[in-house]
């Protein structure tokens, strides 16, 4: 089986050694952060291997920090299909099966432009294809003038259906949350398909962590419905569905009468320890971006482990693309925190390092 691993995952674990040696250290992140102004920032980005990236999308201006974000989505999408379009058989389907959660994300940007009535340039602004063919997709989605239409230009039957499930709820509640999960849910049953392939041994570190993402951002969906005292149907169909056990811990988070008895339904679970750290940091401000930040340092370091096992199996692929996009979401936050006059160790609070 060793022998087997190596021969089909050689290649795309070649390739990711060479990509993860390109990501940033934590003396880029020392040096970003210690910038004395934005114009400093970018002269210091430019000298990463970043530098390319932000010359080509941006030739003649200085990419302020929202339009900053959105070259580097971009980018991240770009590596994702560039990999993607190098491999073949069941790796390249759970690539593909990524790149679908990627366009789900831009199809719930999309979705809330619409509902708000924002014009269609300013929706594109949020949406980032990974294809000639998506862009023209997402735009005629942005040109859809309402949700109802919207779904109905989707050239994805099975979302589609799923969508339009949710569609009751949405009407009901005005409310785009439940279409958001049906998106959501979308882009992990990609992935889930995708793993179907591979034996029991081989995808369970991945749904292991996928589960344990799911559970913990429906955690975060609890405690803000309790600070809005909102109600138990519209918080039922704003937690994401994924798998038997992670459905039956969210699940059983509901209907608790106050914050702290949430934390200790969550700790009775095979994720008492983060529930304790979770349930210590909530409890010093009832701050719920506190306990964000807890989760995605959590959830980076579980991502960071996929790629320190046996490399020859598809966790390397998963593990890479979690360590990108936290990557990319440092240099966002770093970039707006530079921009906003705030100290290193301000801004170090901001960041996840991996």
């Amino acid at each position: 089986m060793s022998a087997r691993a190596a021969n089909e995952f050689a290649f795309v674990n070649a390739r990711i050694r060479g990509l993860k040696a390109q990501l940033l250290t934590v003396g880029d992140y020392e040096r970003l952060m210690q910038a004395k102004d934005y114009d400093e920032f970018l002269k210091v980005l430019m000298a990463t291997p970043y530098g390319p990236v932000v010359s080509r999308a941006d030739p003649s201006h200085t990419p302020y920090p929202e339009t900053l974000a959105l070259i580097l989505a971009q980018h991240f999408s770009e590596t994702v299909d560039s990999l993607t379009r190098t491999l073949t058989g069941r790796v390249r389907g759970l690539t593909e099966s990524y790149l679908r959660l990627l366009l789900a994300e831009s199809i719930k940007s999309i979705v809330r432009g619409v509902h708000v009535g924002l014009e269609q340039e300013e929706i594109l602004r949020f949406a980032v294809p990974a294809s000639p063919e998506e862009e023209q997709v997402f735009r005629g989605l942005a040109e859809a003038g309402s949700v109802d239409r919207l779904i109905d230009l989707l050239p994805y039957t099975d979302l589609r259906v799923a969508l339009l499930t949710r569609l009751p709820a949405f009407e009901q509640y005005d409310s785009t949350a439940p279409l958001e999960v049906a998106l959501e849910e979308w882009g992990l049953r990609s992935i889930e398909e995708a793993l179907e392939r591979f034996s029991a041994t081989a995808r369970k570190p991945i749904i292991s962590l996928m589960e344990r993402r799911v559970v913990l951002r429906n955690l975060l969906t609890v405690l803000r419905a309790m600070r809005m005292q909102l109600g138990e149907d519209i918080v039922r169909l704003s937690l994401i569905r994924f798998t038997s056990s992670s459905d039956s811990v969210s699940r059983s988070m509901l209907g608790r009468a106050n914050w702290r008895e949430v934390f200790a339904r969550l700790e009775q679970t095979r994720y008492r320890e983060i529930a304790s750290r979770l349930a210590r940091t909530y409890g010093d401000g009832e701050n719920l971006a506190d306990v964000e930040l807890a989760i995605e340092d959590h959830l980076a370091q579980r991502t960071r482990l996929l790629l320190m096992a046996f490399p020859f199996h598809p966790g390397t692929v998963f593990g890479f693309f979690g360590l990108k996009y936290y990557e990319i979401r440092n240099i966002r936050s770093i970039a707006v925190g530079v921009e906003r006059g705030e100290s290193p160790a301000t801004i170090r609070q901001m960041i996840t390092m991996v």
